[in-house]
């Protein structure tokens, strides 16, 4: 029987790292009004406004957010915003012109100085580059006229997405007169995240942190839990969801009476969405002819998608040493930025690394205003549960709950919560034949009855082509065959004479 062969192209769609960089956005705010005698503190935020791919390069424009809270020529406390964007190509090297990209951006370092009557800020960002990707394989759907075997496949498949965004809105009662908001700041994170018919649901929750001067400076800090409904089309329950979500912007309106001001702040959170479907495919895995040598050639591509996101929190603290004499009491401490520096799994747990740093404002025993800057390290781990997990990544990070004391004379210390989203990847393979030459013809065992003893690491697959007949067939003659065979059994096959 001649032998006839029937392909197949089958499509997988996922998403896949194409590169990092860094861009260093540079600004210098203009105090000349009264000058600048210290720095306090430097803080602010990063935004992807818009991303391009290129042939082995992303265009990226981000918008940096510095806010400075410093004292003036003669000694009195101020504050200043300002936002820079800037518009970089940065090299990454699986990029494809015109491919669907995204990123997540991250502050890894702030340094400020002053010049003059200016503040010059410099401020580094870590950006790390995704791009949806596709591979379509030809493979070998249907073969007559010889004996195959096939295999099932779990495909995790990109299927889409969207983005959509929600503003959550929080009032603050100061109790007193604010002078002047000196600096602010909103962290997002979320803590559960599930798709539905035609939406994600996603909830967590708004960290504010508010630092004004009310004759002195005051730092109030206060979260806002959310629960929003993201529409995205296409959304099926029994999707994969994964959700990035960051604070677009921040409006601060300040109204209630002349003595007791009351702060309405709207958080504006923008969020990314990306929908994944689990699908089982049935691919040849091997063919083999008892009539014809058959020379078999195979594809494989292997590629990883996520199994789930995890939500990490912990509590870490650290200290540091001022050269003050005498410390009467702590103003604000102004988180920075946080950087997780290394990642691993070992044993079924996850290791998580890295630094937070955080600005600290102080009042002396004199009366002086001061500041210093204080590095957390943090590493905890966690215990993923058996999850299968071939490889993990940060998608965001948060410090929120800064807490700060004087322990002792020239000695501050910080506590802080660090929030982590982590993103739990399954290694996905495709793998099957691709293409089948027949070349000369066999002659033919048609021996009545065949015996094998089965050697060591030989399979029911293994058996199938040296007794030239199809597994089913074997299971059939040999029943306990079925749940397995191991060295030294003995599989006996009748044959129909012809």
């Amino acid at each position: 029987m001649a032998i006839q062969i029937k392909e197949n192209d089958v499509t997988v769609k996922y998403v896949d790292k194409i590169g990092k960089g860094q861009l260093a956005a540079e600004c210098s705010i203009d105090a000349s009004s009264g000058g600048v005698s210290k720095i306090y503190c430097v803080s602010g935020g990063v935004s992807v406004k818009s991303l391009q791919a290129q042939e082995r390069a992303v265009k990226a424009v981000c918008e940096v957010t510095t806010r400075v809270i410093y004292a003036d020529g003669a000694g009195a406390v101020t504050s200043a915003d300002y936002v820079t964007e800037i518009t970089e190509s940065i090299a990454a090297e699986g990029a494809v012109a015109d491919m669907s990209v995204s990123c997540t951006a991250s502050i890894s370092d702030v340094q400020s100085e002053v010049a003059g009557s200016s503040i010059k800020v410099q401020t580094v960002i870590d950006l790390e580059f995704e791009g949806e990707c596709e591979y379509t394989a030809s493979l070998v759907d249907e073969v007559q006229g010889a004996v195959t075997r096939t295999q099932q496949i779990s495909l995790i498949n990109f299927k889409g997405g969207g983005s959509d965004s929600f503003t959550v809105s929080e009032e603050y009662e100061a109790g007193c007169a604010i002078g002047k908001i000196l600096s602010y700041g909103a962290e997002v994170f979320l803590n559960s995240v599930r798709a539905e018919e035609g939406s994600v649901y996603v909830e967590g929750e708004v960290w504010i942190q508010l630092v004004y001067d009310d004759g002195g400076i005051c730092s109030k800090q206060f979260s806002h839990p959310f629960a929003e409904e993201l529409m995205i089309g296409g959304a099926k329950t029994d999707d994969i969801a994964t959700v990035r979500a960051a604070v677009s912007g921040i409006s601060i309106l300040i109204t209630g009476s002349e003595e007791e001001n009351v702060v309405q702040m709207d958080i504006a959170v923008n969020a990314d969405v990306r929908l994944y479907q689990e699908e089982e495919i049935e691919t040849i895995a091997d063919v083999f002819s008892p009539a014809a040598e058959l020379d078999v050639a195979f594809t494989e591509k292997s590629f990883s998608a996520p199994a789930e996101t995890k939500f990490l929190a912990k509590r870490v603290c650290g200290n540091a040493d001022v050269e003050a004499e005498g410390i009467r009491r702590i103003l604000a401490g102004v988180p920075s930025y946080a950087g997780v520096s290394n990642m691993y799994l070992a044993g079924g747990k996850l290791t998580c690394e890295g630094v937070i740093n955080v600005c600290e404002i102080y009042e002396t025993e004199d009366g002086a205003v001061d500041s210093c800057a204080v590095e957390i390290p943090f590493s905890f781990t966690s215990d993923l549960k058996g999850d299968e997990c071939a490889e993990i990544y940060c998608t965001g990070a948060a410090v929120t709950d800064v807490v700060s004391r004087v322990r002792r004379e020239g000695e501050i210390e910080v506590c802080a919560n660090i929030s982590l989203q982590i993103a739990c990847m399954k290694k996905c393979v495709l793998r099957g034949v691709s293409n089948i030459e027949v070349g000369q013809e066999r002659e033919l065992d048609m021996g009545g009855i065949s015996v094998l003893t089965v050697a060591r690491g030989e399979t029911l697959w293994d058996a199938a082509k040296a007794l030239n007949v199809p597994e089913r067939e074997i299971i059939e003659q040999n029943p306990y065959a079925e749940k397995g065979i191991k060295e030294g059994d003995k599989l006996v096959v009748f044959r129909c004479m012809a």
